[in-house]
């Protein structure tokens, strides 16, 4: 997305005298590096209060910004390329297709770390240990889906369980709906009275007519 701050710009040169417009690019070269910095704050301590659980500490430092100058007045806000698989769809939704043949999902029986998600530990032990897991389909149950399945039920009599659940289900696509409003909480920022570009402008453009020469 784009947000335009040229009107806000225009309106601010209309009450300069001549020889102070020579400060304007310098000064909204700044005060957009500010609001791109405000905003990119502001998104990652978002991330805590829209997502369940909470958010990891990737996530918490998703929201990058590139600084402008006064040549291309255009900052950027943009998201770490570490987290952009995934925050990409929590904002704009949409299907995940799988990278190789399936995407591991979990059940109601899963165990999943705080913030909801298989941790690498877990994971490793579920795949490593096939006296208590397997990943397929259960013989029987062609309706049952793949996943990994973990037996338990564990006795004398039936050291290897007597019984199934399944812990992880491998899916060919999954859906997403947008969780995560970026473009509000850029808006906010950037359009703040007290915080926003308009402000930050103000202040910039009396630091640079002070400053100059």
């Amino acid at each position: 997305m784009q947000i335009s701050v040229k009107s806000n710009v225009t309106e601010i040169a209309k009450t300069l005298d001549r020889k102070y417009k020579k400060q304007i690019p310098f000064a909204a070269s700044q005060a957009l590096n500010d609001v791109a910095r405000s905003a990119s704050i502001e998104n990652n301590k978002q991330t805590t209060n829209e997502f369940k659980g909470g958010a990891t500490p990737y996530t918490k430092r998703a929201f990058k910004y590139k600084k402008t100058n006064k040549r291309e007045l255009a900052a950027e806000v943009f998201i770490d390329p570490r987290t952009h698989k995934y925050m990409e769809f929590m904002i704009q939704g949409g299907t995940r297709f799988p990278n190789n043949k399936a995407i591991l999902t979990s059940t109601y029986k899963s165990k999943l770390n705080k913030y909801g998600n298989f941790t690498k530990a877990t994971l490793s032990r579920m795949l490593d240990d096939k006296s208590k897991f397997f990943k397929g389909v259960p013989k029987g149950q062609p309706y049952a889906g793949e996943g990994i399945w973990e037996r338990y039920g564990r006795s004398k009599n039936y050291p290897n369980g007597r019984r199934i659940r399944k812990v992880g289900a491998y899916i060919e696509k999954a859906h997403y709906r947008p969780e995560f409003p970026f473009g509000s909480h850029t808006e906010g920022v950037v359009f703040s009275r007290n915080k926003g570009f308009g402000e930050a402008f103000r202040k910039r453009l009396d630091a640079a007519v002070r400053t100059a020469r």
